[in-house]
């Protein structure tokens, strides 16, 4: 057999496109040339695709798989290693017109052809303390969505069997409902074990939505975040909750070199058709990070309360182009006050409009 010569990949560049499932991955690896070294499933696991890299002793690699489930703990390895790693949006990778066959295998080169040639756009990839800390705030979100299933299924339960709560509201059950529901009875033991397991269901996700808030309350006032905490909550009607969900996830705002980077980054950059000699701006295109639009609008709505020249700002948008227009733009004008303050380290000033 042929000895190979160990040297031969030596400072070379090699592309790694990796199409992820849970079980197995498929690997395309190609050269500068253009070259398909490799392409074949192997099992997920990183000791595995650390074994098949270790093949080519001294290339520069570079790899690129797609952002979403599996998260980053493949970037953290592959960075480690030594590889440039890119984690792609799916929905920003060129797609190949007209072509109707989908396959890991092509998947996979394609991914590492739009590597080499520098198409594709990488995503930012938060630190591991900043993943850890944005997943207490995530995670306190996910609770507060399975309370509110839980309330719906407690609703439910009652109407089936006729019976109305009194002072019902559409945010937190107050202790006067609970003690209605807890009062409850229904003839079978049965149903009634049943009900008081939902009820319990709804106290427990309430009690872990008050202990991720403490966790929370312990990082706004952590040198890591107290500062910035001080800045946000400044602005006239956000509180420090508020202000930590948005810091989680924007995290430092001085990545964004531009304030309109960072509106499209949370999705509260208008829509843009044109053609020819003619341009239409339309809603906004509501990609990007949807908690932080949604803070931002109820913030402006308290904003516009309190600071009249925001007040004034609204005004004039809503009269010709109608209230909702008008209160995202009054979001998407705190959000660029909101990186200023963040970058100048100075409070909220009341009169002022930019953005």
């Amino acid at each position: 057999m042929k000895k190979v010569d160990p040297t031969i990949w030596q400072d070379k560049p090699l592309y790694v496109g990796i199409d992820m499932h849970r079980k197995r991955w498929h690997i395309s690896i190609r050269s500068a040339d253009g070259q398909v070294l490799f392409s074949q499933s192997i099992e997920g696991r990183w000791p595995v695709l650390k074994h098949r890299l270790e093949k080519y002793p001294g290339a520069q690699f570079m790899a690129v798989y797609e952002a979403g489930y599996f998260g980053f703990w493949l970037y953290d390895e592959l960075t480690a290693y030594g590889v440039t790693t890119c984690v792609t949006p799916p929905s920003l990778i060129p797609s190949a017109s007209g072509n109707k066959v989908k396959t890991d295998r092509l998947d996979s080169d394609r991914l590492a052809q739009l590597l080499q040639a520098g198409l594709l756009t990488s995503v930012h990839v938060p630190t591991e303390e900043e993943r850890a800390h944005r997943q207490v705030v995530r995670r306190r979100r996910q609770f507060i969505q399975d309370r509110i299933r839980v309330k719906n299924r407690i609703k439910a339960e009652l109407r089936l069997y006729g019976l109305e709560l009194s002072g019902e509201t559409k945010g937190s059950w107050t202790q006067r409902l609970l003690s209605q529901l807890r009062a409850v009875r229904f003839a079978d033991a049965f149903h009634q074990a049943s009900f008081e397991a939902l009820l319990s269901h709804h106290d427990f996700l309430s009690r872990q939505i008050d202990h991720l808030a403490q966790q929370l309350k312990i990082l706004a006032e952590s040198e890591i975040y107290q500062e910035r905490v001080e800045i946000l909550t400044s602005i006239p009607g956000l509180g420090w909750l508020s202000a930590m969900e948005i810091l989680l996830e924007l995290q430092d705002v001085a990545r964004f070199q531009r304030a309109e980077q960072l509106a499209a980054y949370v999705g509260l950059t208008p829509g843009q058709h044109s053609s020819g000699e003619h341009v239409r701006l339309g809603r906004i295109t509501r990609q990007g990070k949807s908690i932080v639009r949604t803070l931002l609008v109820l913030a402006a709505w308290r904003l516009i309360d309190k600071d009249g020249a925001m007040r004034e700002k609204y005004e004039r948008i809503k009269a010709r182009a109608g209230g909702k227009r008008a209160i995202v733009a009054i979001a998407r004008t705190l959000l660029v006050r909101l990186r200023r303050l963040l970058l100048n380290r100075e409070p909220y000033a009341l009169g002022l409009v930019s953005g």
